[in-house]
């Protein structure tokens, strides 16, 4: 199947090619439903993934944004995992000494409940203004608390008069449609500040491809990144690349940036386009004999009366 007419939201190139779909997948994965009623019959949606082979991107053009709920419940928090907050301190520690990030202004775009926030405000010592629907303002022991600030709301243009010598946004962009569009405004933000720093993760869609890991496909992400082509987003979209990579065993992809200057740097990541091509045809052929073994293996823990408990 083929989507002739759909534009790639982060290219603007027409024709994105489906290679994976499923249908009647629950609209949200990380909610806490109060009953079990609640969950069987929450809202569901399709997921169409496409692939513009202009740039690289991978979308759900079937995504519906009207079935998202951010606010709340809901429950994306990771520093209950001792691993995961090695990691976190591990990449704050770099970030400020990278950047010299010490008495500066911090803004974290989808911050969640601040814990990344809190962590540079604490090791700077920063200000910070952290972005998110889903912020409940619970207690928090932190010094810096008393530094920061957050807004339970969508970052969107009617925050551009918030400024920041660092802006930070992780695990986020993967969750916005209209990817090129949220970037401009980003940008627009920073405006003519050249010593702002930028500094994005999401998941790694070329972990996924490889690692045939269609489990991490999801209704929320409908937008895949490799580095590729979030290089090309950020490139086209007036800032100069200035590092992409991945860590977390590569399930993570990390970019850093700054307002393009005259001086123009071309950053040029090792993963090409003719790489994601490869490992999208990887995906497409291996996806259904995973699939496969999948079934195989339910149906016979099924026949046996065992219980399956499903983790994630």
């Amino acid at each position: 199947m083929t989507s002739a007419t759909t534009n790639c939201p982060n290219c603007g190139a027409v024709g994105m090619s489906v290679f994976y779909e499923v249908s009647g997948i629950p609209a949200h994965s990380v909610l806490l439903l109060p009953t079990r009623d609640e969950a069987v019959h929450y809202p569901t949606g399709d997921i169409q993934l496409g692939f513009c082979d202009t740039c690289g991107f991978i979308s759900n053009i079937a995504f519906d944004p009207s079935l998202s709920e951010y606010a709340e419940r809901y429950e994306g928090t990771q520093s209950f995992s001792p691993t995961f907050n090695a990691f976190a301190h591990r990449v704050a520690t770099h970030l400020i000494e990278r950047y010299d990030l010490h008495d500066k202004d911090i803004i974290e775009i989808g911050c969640g409940q601040g814990e990344f926030l809190l962590q540079l405000c604490e090791l700077g010592p920063n200000r910070g203004i952290g972005f998110d629907p889903a912020y409940r303002n619970e207690p928090v022991e932190s010094e810096a608390k008393a530094r920061t600030r957050f807004i339970a709301d969508f970052y969107s243009e009617q925050y551009t008069d918030y400024h920041g010598d660092f802006v930070c946004c992780k695990m986020t962009l993967e969750h916005i449609p209209r990817t090129a569009d949220f970037i401009a405004t980003v940008r627009r933000s920073v405006g003519d500040r050249q010593d702002t720093i930028i500094f994005f993760q999401i998941p790694n869609v070329a972990y996924v491809l490889t690692d045939v890991a269609f489990w991490d496909i999801y209704y929320e992400h409908c937008s895949y990144f490799s580095p590729f082509s979030l290089n090309r987003l950020f490139a086209d979209s007036g800032f100069d690349v200035l590092d992409v990579y991945t860590d977390y065993d590569d399930q993570y992809l990390m970019i850093e940036a700054r307002p393009k200057s005259d001086g123009d740097i071309t950053y040029q990541p090792d993963y090409t386009l003719d790489d994601i091509r490869r490992d999208l045809e990887h995906f497409k052929d291996t996806y259904p004999l995973v699939l496969a073994g999948w079934q195989e293996k339910l149906s016979a823990f099924k026949q046996t009366d065992k219980r399956v408990v499903i983790w994630g």
